[in-house]
C-alpha cells in the first residue's frame, strides 16, 4: 500500500538520530522483548513533558527515509507496549512507516482515568495543569521523533486499540493536537459519548471550560472501526460502570451507538463531519486482526466515506 506523505505512526520515545538499528536487549528483558531489540525495535525513557517519564517503544524501517510517515499505536489495558509492537512491526516494514508505542506504565500512569480518560483531575478531584494530561504526551513525542530521527513529517497519525482506542477518541474530542492527521478507534469498550448530561470519562459534561469545541472534533478523519464479531456481552475485560452498560450489551453495539450519535449531533448542528465507521468481517476483540484495515484506512487507499451509517471495510 502507498504511504501517506507527512503521516506519521508514533510511539512515545527519545531516540538518537538516524533509522533505528538492532541493539543488545537490556539484562531482564522476555523473549518477546530480546526477538523485537534484535529485529531493529529500539525502547528508550522519555521525559519530555511536564509529567513523569515513561518508556516509548520505536521501529524505524531500513526502507524509511526522513519523508516517511509516522504512526502512534496505543496499547489496551495490560500496558503491553510490547505485544503491541510486535503485531505491527510486519506492517511497518511493509510499508516504510516509523512505528511509535509508548508504553503508558501503571507506575507512571496509575488507573485507566490517568491513561485512557485523559488525566485532567487527581483523585482527590483537584484540576491537574493541562500540559499534565495524559493527551498532553503525544505533540512533546512528536516533536522529539522528528529532530532526533531526522523526519521531515508535517503530520502524525493514530491508532489505539481496546484501551487504546478510548484514548484515541477521547484524544479526538479534547481537540487533538495540531499536528495531527487521521486516527483510528478499534474496539473500544466504552465512549465518551456525545452528551452533555452525561460527565466524562462516558460524556462530555465536566470537562475542562473550552475543550469541547464540536466543530474541531468532527473536523478530525478519524475512524470508528469495530470487528463483526466483538459481540461478547460477557467478555472478561468489559467495562461494566452503569455508564458503561447504558451505552450497549457489548463492543459493536457501543461502537455503532457512538457514532450514530456524534453523526446526528453534527448534523443537528451542521458542523462538518469528518468521522467514518468501519466494520472488519470476522474479527472479535483481536487488535492484530484490526490492524491491516487500519493501515488501509491511514496510509492505503481504502476509502470509507464519512458521515455515512458503519459499513464493511471489504
Amino acid at each position: 500500500m502507498k504511504a501517506m506523505a507527512g503521516a506519521v505512526l508514533l510511539a512515545l520515545a527519545g531516540c538518537a538520530s538516524g533509522p533505528a538499528s538492532a541493539v543488545a536487549a537490556p539484562p531482564g528483558e522476555t523473549a518477546l522483548q530480546k526477538s523485537l531489540f534484535a529485529a531493529g525495535v529500539q525502547r528508550f525513557t522519555f521525559d519530555g513533558w511536564a509529567g513523569p517519564a515513561f518508556p516509548v517503544w520505536i521501529f524505524r524501517p531500513a526502507g524509511a527515509g526522513a519523508d516517511a510517515p509516522v504512526l502512534f499505536v496505543f496499547h489496551g489495558v495490560q500496558r503491553d507496549a510490547d505485544n503491541y509492537m510486535n503485531q505491527w512491526i510486519d506492517l511497518a516494514r511493509r510499508n516504510n512507516i516509523v512505528l511509535i508505542v509508548p508504553e503508558y506504565s501503571r507506575s507512571a500512569f496509575p488507573g485507566v482515568e490517568s491513561y485512557s480518560h485523559g488525566w485532567f483531575a487527581e483523585k482527590d478531584g483537584a484540576p491537574r495543569p493541562r500540559a499534565q494530561w495524559s493527551f498532553a504526551t503525544v505533540e512533546p513525542i512528536f516533536v522529539a521523533i522528528k529532530r532526533r530521527e531526522g523526519l521531515s513529517a508535517e503530520t502524525y497519525s493514530v491508532y489505539g486499540h481496546s484501551g487504546g482506542a478510548q484514548f484515541v477518541h477521547r484524544y479526538v474530542l479534547s481537540g487533538g493536537g495540531p499536528h495531527l492527521a487521521r486516527a483510528v478507534s478499534a474496539n473500544a469498550g466504552s465512549y465518551a459519548a456525545i452528551d452533555p448530561a452525561v460527565r466524562w470519562p462516558f460524556g462530555l459534561a465536566g470537562l475542562p471550560a473550552g475543550m469541547w469545541d464540536p466543530q474541531k472534533a468532527f473536523a478530525v478523519p478519524m475512524l470508528v472501526l469495530l470487528g463483526t464479531e466483538d459481540n461478547d456481552p460477557d467478555h472478561k475485560s468489559l467495562p461494566r460502570q452503569p455508564e458503561a452498560m447504558a451505552q450497549g450489551a457489548h463492543r459493536l453495539a457501543r461502537g455503532k451507538n457512538f457514532y450514530s450519535r456524534a453523526s446526528a449531533y453534527a448534523a443537528a448542528g451542521s458542523h462538518a463531519f469528518g468521522w467514518s465507521c468501519g466494520l472488519v468481517p470476522g474479527v472479535a476483540h483481536d487488535n492484530a486482526g484490526m490492524a491491516g484495515d487500519a493501515i488501509a484506512f491511514l496510509f492505503g487507499d481504502a476509502r470509507i466515506e464519512p458521515g455515512r451509517a458503519c459499513q464493511r471495510v471489504r
